[in-house]
Formats: structure tokens, sequence, C-alpha cells
């Protein structure tokens, strides 16, 4: 086993490429027993030097191809890996468990950045001018839906759930646009990020509009204060600090399926309208975006006087891990939810204690039993109820922070494209004849 150090210099590379090789999966680094550092198989770096190009310090075509988007081939047999890379991109990294947007580190952005600032983060690739944020955020607080789709939207009614609601409105949307002249993807994405609030009902359904809006907003702006606005009334100053922090912790989160569902639509030529719509589709299944719900019922369950220790021993039981608990990419933890658990406790001293309580609870009763760590959906739940919005909200919420990352991931397709046509291992029936 070779030290970090060691196996770079073995490499010749910096520790940070190093590192790199860890994250995009071409490298395996092993734990020690006791203490934190990360060690390296010898036979693992002799096989990964054999496709280097030392002379030239980068990688040789036999590393996978940033431009080929061509699916690595998973091992033979039943114990193939998960987490195969298929592409390389330059808006996230997670790396020895850290986050990072754009190299910014996930802790930095959610203590010091809004969530506006962000976006443009992700979109442009660079810290965004004052001016820039300022034009986001008057696009996100003057936003007006077109009169087919706030028809759409009534069309569904106010009682759909929030994450269809948002789904529904990206057609219509799309639909709108044709009849316009077609706007540069930037200012799409602009427009996107404006109409999503729009989408979920309203405190009082059916009264006021945008004024309404800027009103109950109390003089924020933003899409936070909108957020708060629209769907609980009003938006208090610190409410609106603690909820830019949660849009801020879900922005981006690499290759998710729904950030992947996005891309290979982006690979196709289709518009942004059709990336996010299907980044929404994939997360309203309950494996990838159902964990808010799941977390909110257990949550609801507890409050109705079931015991604790009965509502977990019903997911042992059923072989299930606990809603909001566990993340195979941060087997110590989820460095978000760690975020988030500050802004719930300091968002409890002024709403009130009994949901961070409960919390606490069951994340010391869970890592008893199972030594499993929160992870983001946890935290994000928590926050989302305690800033009073009403149930089925924190999946919604989520959506609307991640619909920044999926934006900036279509983006990143389109500027250097090719279409995303993964392969699959075939294993079925042997070749045969219809006769």
């Amino acid at each position: 086993m070779l030290t970090a150090a060691e196996a770079a210099t073995h490499l010749g590379v910096k520790l940070g490429t190093l590192y790199a090789y860890v994250s995009r999966g071409w490298l395996k680094s092993y734990r020690r027993k006791v203490g934190r550092q990360a060690l390296y198989r010898r036979a693992d770096i002799e096989a990964l030097r054999g496709l280097t190009a030392p002379e030239r310090g980068v990688r040789a075509r036999s590393l996978p191809d940033a431009s080929s988007w061509v699916t690595i081939a998973q091992p033979t047999g039943d114990a193939a890996t998960a987490g195969v890379i298929v592409a390389e991109s330059g808006v996230s990294s997670i790396s020895e468990g850290r986050l990072a947007y754009r190299g910014y580190p996930i802790e930095d952005l959610v203590e010091r950045a809004a969530f506006e600032e962000v976006c443009l983060l992700l979109w442009n690739g660079v810290r965004p001018r004052p001016e820039e944020v300022a034009h986001l955020r008057e696009n996100i607080d003057l936003a007006r839906l077109p009169q087919p789709v706030a028809d759409a939207l009534a069309a569904i009614g106010d009682d759909a759930p929030p994450l269809l609601r948002l789904a529904v409105m990206m057609p219509a949307l799309a639909a709108a646009e044709q009849r316009l002249l077609q706007r540069a993807r930037l200012d799409q994405a602009r427009l996107i990020i404006g109409a999503l609030p729009l989408a979920l009902p309203r405190a009082s359904a059916g009264h006021g509009g945008v004024e309404a809006d800027a009103h109950a907003a109390g003089g924020n702006s933003g899409m936070a204060a909108r957020l708060l606005a629209r769907v609980r009334g009003a938006a208090a100053s610190a409410d609106c600090a603690a909820l830019d922090r949660v849009l801020v912790a879900c922005a981006e989160h690499e290759l998710n399926a729904s950030t992947f569902a996005a891309r290979v639509v982006a690979s196709t030529g289709a518009d942004l309208y059709a990336s996010v719509l299907a980044a929404l589709c994939s997360l309203s299944g309950p494996i990838h975006g159902g964990a808010c719900d799941r977390i909110e019922s257990l949550f609801s369950d507890l409050a109705g006087g079931l015991g604790l220790e009965r509502c977990l021993d019903s997911f042992s039981a059923r072989g299930l891990l606990p809603p909001g608990f566990g993340h195979a990419i941060y087997p110590a933890g989820d460095p978000r939810a760690v975020l988030l658990k500050r802004v719930a406790r300091a968002t409890a001293r002024r709403q009130g204690r009994a949901l961070y309580q409960t919390a606490l609870k069951v994340e010391r009763a869970v890592w008893t039993r199972a030594r499993l760590r929160p992870n983001l959906d946890y935290y994000l739940t928590v926050c989302v109820r305690m800033l009073g919005f009403p149930r089925g909200m924190p999946a919604a919420i989520f959506a609307v922070g991640r619909a920044a990352g999926w934006i900036a991931h279509s983006l990143e397709q389109y500027a250097d494209n090719r279409l995303i046509r993964p392969r699959m291992r075939y294993r079925g029936s042997l070749l045969r004849h219809w006769s």
C-alpha cells in the first residue's frame, strides 16, 4: 500500500490530480482501520501508470475521453461495481467526501454565497459581478407567467403535488416560447428560474399576483424571499437567509439520476425546458426524489404517537434504511447535512424546537442502531417544514434549488456536444430463429 504522496510521486502527478482520479473512479482509495489517512494499492497505481503519458503530464487515449461520452463497460459477473464514469464535467466535484461547485467548497458557498450568485457561478463558471446578480434577482422578483402557462397550472388544480406542478409548467413555457423570438439559452435559464416559484400554490390560492408576492416579501428580494412570500405568505429576513442556505446546498451534486437525465436530453439538441422537464420527471420517482416525502411521513407517525423504536423496527423488518440516512458517496457522512443541521438549529430558536428535537432523537437512534449519518434530504426536510412550508414542499424546494445545476449541466453539454448513447451488456437468450 502507498500513501497519497507516494502514489502521486509514483504517477508523476500532483496530489490534486491523484484525488481527481479517485473522484472520477479511475483509482480506488482505502482507509486505515485506525486514523483517516487514505492508502492506495501499488498494483492499482502501476496499472494506472500504464494508461498515462507522464512525459506530457496528461491522460493518454486509454483513459476515458471526455469528448466521447461513451460509458465504460462494467466488469463481467455479478460483482459489477457501481459509480461507472461516463463523462467529465467542470460544474462540480466530489473528492474524498468533499463537495465543491466550480472549485468552491460547499461549506464556503452555503456560508457566504446567495442562491442567485451560485446560479450564475454554475452557469458561467466564474464568480458573478454584483450587477449580474442584481439582474437575476430582478428577473425572479418581476417574473410573470404567460396566460397559457397559468391556464395549464389552473387545469391541474392547486391540490396537485408541487413536483407535478413544476413539471407541468415546463412544456407550457416551451410552447409559449415557440410563439416568441427564441431567447438565448442564458435568457431561457433566467426565465425558468424566475418562473419556478410561480408554479407552486399560493398561500391564499387565487388572490393577488406579483405585487402581492412583492409586498409579502417585506423588502427582501431573490428566490428565497419569493418562495416564502408566495407559499407561506410572509418573508422575514432571517427566514429568507435560512432558505437561501438550503437552496445553495441543493443546487448541484455532480451526475445523479436527474442531472444525467437532463444531460441526455440536452445531448439530443432539445431546449432547456425539455432538459429541466426530464430532470423533474426523474426526480418524481420514489427512489430518487421521494425521500423527503418518506421523511415527512416518519415525522408524522412520530407526532401521531407511534414510538420511535417501533418506527425504526418497521424499516428493518422490510430491509429498508430509515429515510434520510446513508449516502453511497459519503460513507463518513454527507457534508450538506452537517451544514443544514446548523441552519435547522438556528431556525429552531425562532420557530420552535419541537421538530428539531424530534430530528435529533431520530438521528441519535439511527446512529446507535445502524451507524448511519443523515443525508441532505433529512435536514432539508427538517429546515423546510420548520420554515412553515406545508407538507409535500421539501421535495419541491429541492427541485427549485437543483434546477440551477440541471441548467448548468445542460449548458455544458450544449457547449461541447456529442449524443449520449451508452451501451448495455446483453444477458438474454442466445441467438435463435423465428421458425
